[in-house]
């Protein structure tokens, strides 16, 4: 019996003795730093032939909401691995419930924010037009502007132009003002929305003048998005001849006469938006 146990114990040492060789023996995970495989937003260090990873701050990637990522600003745009990505869509209140915008989402800007706006590819050019015929004098005036309209940076753009005129129709005609008007669900009456002095002449008929007006009386849709409809007051001056008397022959005497009027289109379908 005793002599059993004796070779249970030597047996038991041989193993024993063999772990710690081969322990001794097994290959190290690394010699230097440079060989631990790289994770992103740790920092490697081999330790006792060990690699020890620690966690980089300010790192994108590293799944903390920080202020600087990568040495810029911490948001979507610069770290949508941290902060999720920049997307979705705006809400508009309508009566009383939330619902989703038709065209404004999330999107990154110039600068890297995560802002409201309009992706280019959903946006469109409207045209309409709209004829003046007071009998002595027609014009035409094509009004274009993108659908949806982003008050911050958009304009519209008018082209006029001279079709025909009767002879006591003394051109020039000359642009002097242009006044834009909303009507919408939120306001109770019209709202002037943008006035500009302009001085563009007509010159003869055929004669051409391109007009961009922006929104410049600082309105602000309430909403990130509004439709509604607008239409253009425009002031225009010519002179006409005008029968004064008559010369003893009977021939008669004409004077020049300066007349001051005003084109009012109808209203045009628009889709107001604030970015930013």
């Amino acid at each position: 019996m005793i002599e059993i146990k004796r070779r249970h114990i030597a047996l038991f040492l041989f193993f024993t003795i063999a772990l710690i060789a081969i322990s001794g023996c097994a290959k190290p995970e690394c010699k230097t730093s440079a060989d631990c495989s790289p994770r992103t937003c740790f920092a490697a260090k081999c330790e006792d032939k060990k690699c020890d990873y620690s966690l980089k701050q300010n790192c994108c990637g590293n799944r903390i909401n920080e202020s600087i990522e990568d040495g810029k600003p911490g948001n979507p745009c610069n770290c949508p691995q941290d902060y999720g990505k920049c997307e979705g869509k705006g809400k508009v209140k309508i009566g009383s419930r939330l619902e989703d915008a038709a065209y404004v989402r999330y999107l990154c800007n110039a600068d890297s924010q995560c802002v409201l706006g309009v992706d280019k590819n959903d946006v469109i050019q409207q045209n309409f037009l709209d004829t003046l015929d007071i009998g002595i004098l027609k014009a035409s005036s094509v009004i274009k502007y993108p659908k949806p309209f982003d008050v911050k940076k958009d304009s519209f753009e008018f082209t006029l132009s001279i079709d025909n005129a009767a002879a006591d129709v003394i051109l020039p005609v000359r642009l002097t003002k242009i006044r834009l008007l909303l009507s919408s669900e939120y306001t109770r009456t019209e709202q002037l929305i943008s006035e500009q002095e302009i001085d563009s002449t007509l010159n003869e008929i055929g004669d051409q003048a391109t007009i961009r007006v922006p929104i410049n009386l600082n309105y602000r849709p309430q909403e990130a998005e509004e439709a509604g409809g607008v239409r253009y007051v425009m002031d225009y001056v010519y002179k006409k001849k005008v029968l004064s008397s008559r010369a003893a022959n009977g021939t008669g005497i004409y004077t020049d006469e300066i007349v001051r009027a005003s084109f009012t289109a109808p209203p045009k379908p628009v889709i107001f938006v604030r970015s930013g």
